[in-house]
């Protein structure tokens, strides 16, 4: 497998904000703790060394989440939480349909990577890779689709509140439909009965989530979290009624939006006075101060503050923060040194160093997950066969066509030359007529723009049937920038990594993670 990179500002499909942290993260300094390098993540466990946490709860947490289907490595990494030299490198991400796109494999990839990486560099310390699936997630449309071979597979289900709480009904037919496009080779069936066996298994599309992924990384020592457990949300009920009591999330976070707009950066979330939902049977609706209550959005449940404190302490499980309040959760449960996270995530994570200062949790290192376009036998081909380098196709799509044009006729479409040339002549004449008459000189320069139109528009002409010519060439440049940027965006964040999971078989993963290393900040184009 071979795999080239590329610098992250030649791929113009990344935002400006994700280029920039990824070139210049020094110009962000004052909106992050420890620099995204090696010598912050040194910086970041001398300092997290000091912190103390639960471990034995997160221990706890942890066995029992694993009391079955734990591989070695993984009941090895549980008892390692017990340890004050053990620390934990986090991705998170909401439950996708099997995955969703790409990328979801990739933060999970970079974080094992890292984590290995780091346990090499370090053998004092140890550290492990954990996945935070964000059960308590209520956007179904975010997670409920995902794309195969340029189809739609959607789970088609009226259920409303925390995804990770839904029943698995309508499950077995998306795996069916999975099934079929996937196809009947060995791969493929062997793909299909890890889903329909981690489906008969669960109980609630959390557990079916749990158990599939947990197929595909155990190995690796990746430890899966739910975050919807009554034990950790009581041991963070402190800070969630810090938040209820003092509502201070919001003019921190949007201080700093105000201070990264001076560099570009605009608002990545919106925070709220109260950034914490209440979860009821089948909702997770936010909750809002008004008139000396807390009130529960599109319900009549209401609170005072005595009244929310006491349900915060007696009930945690039944309150679930929001995006804003979210990081500083598993910050605050977790003995965490780094977050790899994608552009988005990194710039909204940017947002929140005041709040985390505030609540008087860890900031950790903020590193951005490796971002890769697979380049299958059929492109590369297409490449060869129309003499196209990586750098050729990252160009917007006109500009490629315009480039293969110029190599198909030698450039002999342009009319530059005689552009210039027309340009001299009528300045020539417009001169010698300025002598004779200066009132000329206006009308001569006014028949030169003219023809000058004129000559752009033979360019665009000679252009148009040059495509013609190599429509075949043009519609597989076309076809080409299509399958590695769907819809203008990334493959990575469209495309589904199954297909490849399936023609290159699940060791596919382990090269994955050989190869994905954060700490470099390159985009990867992986040959296949």
């Amino acid at each position: 497998m071979q795999t080239k990179k590329i610098p992250f500002d030649k791929v113009l499909a990344l935002s400006f904000k994700d280029v920039h942290y990824q070139s210049q993260p020094e110009t962000l300094k004052s909106f992050y703790r420890f620099s995204p390098d090696i010598k912050g993540i040194e910086e970041a466990i001398k300092e997290r060394k000091k912190i103390q946490i639960n471990r034995l709860l997160l221990h706890d947490v942890l066995s029992d989440n694993y009391s079955i289907n734990a591989s070695s490595s993984q009941k090895i990494n549980i008892e390692f939480l017990k340890d004050s030299n053990t620390f934990t490198i986090i991705t998170a991400h909401q439950p996708s349909l099997l995955g969703g796109p790409a990328y979801y494999f990739y933060k999970i990839c970079s974080t094992i990577h890292l984590s290995q990486y780091l346990s090499e560099q370090y053998p004092e310390y140890k550290f492990l890779p954990v996945f935070i699936s964000g059960s308590e997630d209520h956007d179904f449309e975010e997670v409920k689709s995902l794309h195969l071979y340029n189809r739609h597979v959607e789970w088609a289900t009226n259920q409303s509140g925390p995804v990770g709480r839904f029943n698995i009904s309508g499950l077995d037919e998306v795996l069916n439909i999975v099934s079929d496009i996937l196809g009947s080779t060995e791969n493929a069936e062997t793909l299909t009965q890890v889903f329909k066996t981690s489906l008969a298994n669960a109980n609630n599309y959390n557990d079916f989530v749990f158990s599939w992924l947990n197929y595909f990384f155990k190995d690796y020592g990746l430890l899966i979290l739910n975050m919807d457990d009554k034990r950790l949300k009581s041991c963070f009920a402190k800070i969630m009624i810090k938040e209820i009591k003092e509502r201070r999330s919001a003019s921190l976070v949007q201080e700093t939006q105000e201070e990264l707009l001076k560099h570009g950066f605009k608002p990545q979330a919106f925070a709220r006075d109260i950034n914490i939902f209440y979860m009821a049977e089948g909702s997770r609706e936010r909750i809002y101060y008004e008139d000396g209550k807390f009130l529960v959005n599109h319900s009549s449940t209401t609170f005072s503050e005595g009244e929310i404190i006491h349900e915060i302490e007696k009930f945690p499980e039944r309150f679930s923060p929001n995006v804003i309040l979210r990081p500083i959760y598993q910050e605050y449960i977790l003995p965490n040194i780094a977050y790899i996270g994608g552009g988005g995530e990194i710039a909204y994570w940017l947002e929140r160093k005041k709040q985390f200062d505030y609540y008087g949790v860890f900031f950790p290192v903020l590193i951005r997950r490796n971002s890769v376009m697979l380049m299958s036998k059929s492109l590369i081909k297409t490449m060869d066969k129309l003499n196209l380098t990586l750098e050729d196709i990252l160009l917007e799509e006109d500009k490629v066509i315009t480039k293969y044009l110029e190599s198909a006729a030698n450039g002999d479409f342009h009319l530059n030359d005689e552009i210039l040339e027309i340009q001299e002549v009528y300045n020539k004449i417009a001169a010698k007529a300025k002598l004779i008459d200066p009132t000329l000189e206006p009308f001569v320069l006014g028949e030169g723009h003219k023809t000058l139109k004129s000559s752009e528009a033979i360019e665009v002409k000679l252009k148009r049937t040059l495509k013609q010519k190599e429509e075949t060439s043009v519609n597989q440049i076309k076809s080409l920038k299509s399958k590695l940027f769907p819809d203008g965006s990334l493959q990575e964040r469209k495309e589904s990594l199954l297909p490849y999971l399936v023609t290159e078989n699940l060791s596919f993963i382990e090269k994955l993670i050989d190869e994905l290393n954060p700490l470099k900040k390159e985009f990867l184009f992986i040959y296949l």
